[in-house]
């Protein structure tokens, strides 16, 4: 027997009466879906790109076919590209403004941006991703998207655990997993599939469990998730977490969609299944709640800024919409966010909040991150058409009459860049990285 047709007799057998309609399902087309982002714009729908609402996030949207990494609401960032039933388990973990949330695993930041949404800019998100080349592209999405209260690290989960224990209200840990909830989208992926990869990956997830507990303090929520569909990685997991934390309490989840879990222990029906055929490609969800009450809440210290030049807080003032409420300047470099900047080191860090700008002789020059900031618009601003707008992706500069000095550009009113202009001419300061080529 192939291991694509062990595969097959192994969902068969997981399925049972429902493996037929998992197979047509198969046949179709992969379920696209987008969420709005809250942050930036209203939850309504986008005319020829939302065709429905998603049965799995608040602002979740099944969306129509064609390109979305196109449309100018992506460049933007009120919008952000994802499988619909992967947002299920941010949904499952009942945020509130004001937490402090650690998603351990979390690049290319679908989830992590949608709890920058739960979050409203208040409270904290660490964002955490072990590769680095991933943890770039978090850092990309991050900016675009637009939250003021995220520190992006690159490390271990054991290396975060060990700066981080007992501190967070709630922990994602959607760990790596076989991908079997992708086979529809990628279909290449599921001839690389083996029960060897299954149990690797079941002993990667166990281990990142470990740590993602010690990061909860009491009382504190983790939800574990997957985009597979196998017991070993998804129920027995779970299982072996409780049995060797007893401190662990397995809760049901107050939302609708999926199927209860597979009957690997008393109560794993807590836990929640979706497949194919059920507006989403695949995931897996566990909610679990931290007992203890015993542990300490850890309080990080804060790190120790320069003073903020005059410089720094004249342009500021003179260009937003409001004033952040926490800055930090090193070595010319000026952060602002909604949190307090605390001291994570050792931790590799990529990103404390958003990087707003650089003080260079004696002034300030600002970055593409504080223009594409959520919590404060950037003013003057330039709206461009849509010629306009192709000519500004690919770098070149713009014959517009606008008021001098650094301006936002914008389109449909948001803004995707910056640009400063002598009141005839914008020279183009769009990001090289992201620019046509």
């Amino acid at each position: 027997m192939s291991e694509i047709e062990r595969y097959d007799s192994r969902m068969q057998e997981l399925l049972g009466e429902r493996y037929n309609e998992y197979l047509k399902a198969m046949t179709l087309p992969p379920v696209r879906g987008i969420r709005i982002n809250t942050l930036k714009m209203d939850n309504q729908p986008i005319p020829g790109l939302c065709r429905k609402p998603s049965p799995y996030a608040v602002n979740g949207w099944i969306a129509e076919e064609g390109m979305i990494g196109n449309r100018n609401e992506y460049f933007s960032g009120c919008i952000y590209s994802q499988e619909p039933s992967a947002s299920f388990a941010v949904t499952a973990m009942d945020l509130k403004p004001g937490m402090k949330v650690l998603d351990l695993c979390a690049a290319p930041g679908s989830k992590s941006t949608q709890i920058a949404e739960a979050l409203q800019n208040q409270g904290l998100l660490v964002a955490n991703e072990i590769i680095p080349s991933r943890a770039k592209i978090l850092k990309e999405n991050i900016e675009r998207h637009g939250a003021c209260n995220v520190i992006i690290t690159n490390n271990d989960p054991k290396e975060v655990a060990l700066v981080f224990p007992a501190y967070f209200d709630a922990v994602l840990c959607d760990a790596p997993c076989s991908g079997e909830g992708m086979f529809r989208k990628n279909p290449e992926a599921k001839s690389e599939w083996s029960p060897e990869a299954v149990s690797a990956c079941a002993r990667r997830q166990a281990a990142i469990l470990e740590e993602a507990v010690k990061c909860l303090k009491p009382e504190g929520i983790l939800v574990y998730s997957t985009c597979t569909f196998s017991p070993e990685e998804n129920e027995q997991n779970v299982k072996t977490l409780l049995e060797q934390h007893p401190e662990l309490e397995l809760l049901p989840i107050d939302h609708a969609g999926g199927k209860p879990g597979l009957p690997f222990f008393e109560g794993s029906e807590n836990c929640r299944r979706i497949y194919p055929m059920e507006e989403g490609e695949g995931h897996f969800v566990a909610k679990l709640r931290k007992q203890d009450r015993e542990t300490a809440e850890l309080r990080l210290p804060l790190l120790k800024s320069d003073p903020v030049p005059k410089e720094v807080n004249h342009f500021l003032d003179a260009h937003l919409s409001r004033s952040f409420s926490y800055l930090y300047v090193k070595h010319d470099t000026v952060y602002g966010g909604m949190a307090p900047f605390i001291d994570v080191r050792p931790l590799k860090l990529i990103r404390h909040q958003v990087p707003l700008g650089t003080l260079k002789h004696g002034r300030f020059e600002p970055s593409h991150a504080l223009v594409m900031n959520s919590f404060a618009a950037f003013s003057p601003s330039a709206e461009l058409t849509e010629e306009e707008l192709q000519r500004y992706r690919r770098g070149e500069v713009l014959q517009k009459s606008c008021e001098k000095g650094w301006t936002a550009v914008t389109v449909q009113h948001h803004a995707i860049g910056l640009a400063k202009s002598d009141g005839t001419i914008l020279k183009n300061h769009y990001p090289k990285a992201f620019r046509i080529r």
